[in-house]
């Protein structure tokens, strides 16, 4: 019977991180369908700022959990390459965008 593979907790983070960016995406896309309703209107309210806030957390997170791959975890190069990959996605994303609104592409 094979040991199953133990994951720092950079690794751990690292999969967290795009996995609650989804969701947090997901969960604003959703609450959008009480924008327009009087009775459950406070749920789009508190969600939706909820989940802005929590996108945002996630790209700082990305940044420094992605800064404790490269400094902390003992793995070879190839393979801490594709964990900083993964980590620091929402923070190159974000920066991506930031970059094209900057020049007027998107």
């Amino acid at each position: 019977m094979k040991k199953p593979i133990q994951l720092h907790e950079t690794q751990k983070f690292a999969i967290a991180i795009p996995v609650l960016f989804v969701l947090s995406c997901a969960t604003k896309h959703w609450v959008e369908r009480f924008r327009f309703s009087d009775e459950f209107r406070w749920i789009y309210e508190y969600v939706g700022v909820g989940a802005l806030l929590l996108s945002f957390f996630l790209v700082v997170f990305s940044f420094t959990n992605s800064v404790l791959i490269l400094r902390d975890l003992k793995i070879k190069g190839f393979q801490k390459a594709l964990w900083f990959l993964l980590s620091s996605s929402i923070f190159l994303l974000f920066a991506g965008l930031i970059i094209a609104m900057a020049f007027n592409v998107a």
